[in-house]
């Protein structure tokens, strides 16, 4: 077993260790063993900053080094695997503003090392568990949210890259991956983009869609809920940019604004929440002239001014014509 000593080259002993095999077994297994005894959520989230801290160190060191040639051993990508089950673990004990956090803290963290071109051909893409995505996904927190989707924003350009980089150089520079892996990941994007943008919620029909991993038995309970709550919205909608617990407010606010802005020309104001049969109404009735694709983009754009970027950058990268949209907007 490779030893590491303070006088050697960390960068070194990370790529010639795998952490599933080597560095797991002989230190962190046992810190980890000692940590957890108590089964605390507080001790699973120290055992958590501790591989976010270990992260960085390992990409500031990857980075001081000379270009690195070995891809055999990945010890990152290891480590990122190995956190999967941990924060999966995590977030199942509790989904608090805090615990989602410091998940996504770690997410973060990961997110920086696939994206750097440095480090590209020592650091496989690793994505988190689905059922990790989708529970942060449903948080009441909008920097949760906001967080989260800039995340997924940056591991997809990580795999465009990738897939570029391996149509381009030599097999032994470039990872590959399997169709299913990536698909999977792209079926989280259409998932959050059915719910925020199409009010297509759970929909499994679209291409890599996962219907957020909703059971079928399930819809038909869900539906008749939402229903028996108020017969002018469906299930599929209520996730989306008017009636989203985490956007909604937000949402109308931004129409308050834009009122505010043409008082003098209105001569009603929306009673919210906005739908695209709302507007053309509204329209009719003398209050604002705003298209339902306007309202989105709009809605995007307010995001972004109250600091919630996340939210817009996925939506432009997943849907590419809405980059043209916010162009001619600009």
């Amino acid at each position: 077993m490779t030893v590491w000593t303070p006088n050697a080259s960390l960068a070194t002993y990370v790529l010639n260790t795998n952490i599933g095999v080597g560095l797991y077994k002989s230190i962190f297994q046992s810190l980890e063993e000692a940590v957890l005894a108590d089964g605390a959520l507080e001790s699973k989230l120290s055992i958590l900053a501790f591989y976010n801290a270990l992260l960085q160190q390992w990409t500031t060191s990857l980075l001081a080094e000379p270009p690195v040639v070995t891809t055999d051993s990945l010890a990152t990508s290891d480590l990122v695997s190995h956190v999967n089950e941990l924060t999966l673990t995590i977030i199942q004990c509790s989904s608090s503003v805090l615990t989602s956090s410091a998940v996504l803290d770690f997410y973060e963290t990961a997110a920086v090392v696939i994206s750097n071109p440095s480090l590209r051909r020592v650091s496989r893409i690793t994505t988190p568990p689905a059922e990790l995505v989708y529970t942060l996904y449903f948080t009441r927190s909008l920097s949760i949210l906001s967080r989260l989707c800039t995340i997924l924003a940056q591991y997809k350009r990580a795999f465009e890259l990738a897939i570029i980089s391996k149509a381009s150089a030599p097999t032994s520079e470039a990872h590959s991956y399997p169709k299913e892996e990536v698909s999977r990941f792209n079926g989280f994007l259409m998932d959050i983009c059915n719910c925020i943008w199409r009010s297509r919620a759970f929909n499994k029909s679209d291409p890599n869609a996962l219907g957020c991993l909703i059971p079928d038995s399930l819809s038909p309970a869900l539906t008749n809920y939402v229903a028996s709550l108020d017969t002018a919205i469906s299930l599929q909608a209520i996730f989306g940019l008017s009636y989203s617990p985490v956007l909604c407010l937000l949402a109308i606010s931004y129409i308050r604004e834009v009122e505010d802005n043409d008082d003098d020309t209105i001569v009603i104001r929306h009673a919210g929440p906005v739908t695209q049969a709302s507007l053309k109404q509204l329209e009719k009735d003398g209050g604002l002239n705003l298209s339902w694709a306007d309202y989105r983009m709009g809605v995007l754009r307010y995001l972004e001014t109250k600091g919630a970027f996340g939210i817009g950058d996925l939506m432009y990268n997943t849907m590419k014509h809405l980059m043209t949209a916010r162009q001619n907007m600009a």
